[in-house]
């Protein structure tokens, strides 16, 4: 018998309750029932959180926990730590922009942020900018430019981290700008830069399209300003120090 009540399990897709269904207490009928179908639910509900995490593709797992607040990052008055930290800012489509020298924590904020939206249900996706412009372009020649964008149709949160480490071709830069005016009210950025945006056009080639990325980003965007030493060259140093 134990094994024909697996076997459905099994063909109904019903992988929680598979697994704990003969661990479960009967004291009566709704109170059994109650049990099976919440240990199913939660099985899904982890599921698809790992479903998230893996198509978000994080180069990195950072969590908020990990990171330190410090007196070197400037938080605009448009927002507070706490909503950036509950993501607040995705549900008015805003964005967050987060400027400053290499090292200083701007990509592990990123990280976190989008991880915590992931493990809330939010649909994420993470991309370095010469990655996602290398994609585009590539998607471009083959024809399936449409079918990639209209996957971000269904994306909450697209992050796109370290704009201004290599220059863009002509048409990558072009096909960013598409994808980031696309978004524009649509749904959020988290868009991380070692440039002032002054000093974008030797990103993009192009004072006017620079000019139009510019501004569809600012407008309903957050901008914090990260300033001081390399962390990662802070925890070396200390590391040396100690040996």
């Amino acid at each position: 018998m134990q094994q024909e009540i697996l076997k459905y399990f099994k063909q109904l897709k019903l992988g929680g309750l598979a697994k704990e269904w003969d661990k479960v207490e009967f004291k009566n009928k709704e109170q059994y029932l109650y049990d099976l179908l919440s240990i199913e639910v939660k099985e899904r509900e982890i599921n698809k959180i790992n479903r998230n995490i893996k198509l978000a593709g994080f180069k990195v797992v950072k969590f908020l926990d990990d990171f330190i607040w410090t007196q070197n990052i400037a938080i605009p008055d448009t927002i507070s730590q706490k909503e950036i930290e509950e993501f607040k800012f995705i549900d008015k489509k805003d964005n967050l922009i987060l400027l400053g020298s290499v090292g200083t924590g701007k990509t592990h904020l990123a990280a976190a942020i989008g991880l915590k939206a992931c493990q809330h249900g939010e649909n994420v996706r993470f991309f370095t900018a010469a990655g996602l412009a290398n994609q585009l372009l590539e998607k471009y020649q083959k024809g399936t430019l449409n079918t990639f964008l209209s996957a971000f149709k269904k994306v909450e949160l697209i992050i796109i981290d370290e704009i201004g480490f290599v220059p863009l071709h002509k048409d990558s830069a072009e096909l960013l700008f598409q994808v980031i005016s696309d978004c524009y009210e649509r749904r959020s950025l988290i868009i991380t830069s070692n440039l002032e945006f002054s000093q974008w056009n030797t990103i993009f080639g192009d004072n006017r399209l620079t000019a139009a990325i510019v501004d569809r980003l600012i407008h309903h965007s957050h901008i914090l300003v990260f300033t001081g030493e390399s962390y990662r060259l802070r925890q070396s140093m200390a590391k040396y120090k100690k040996t």
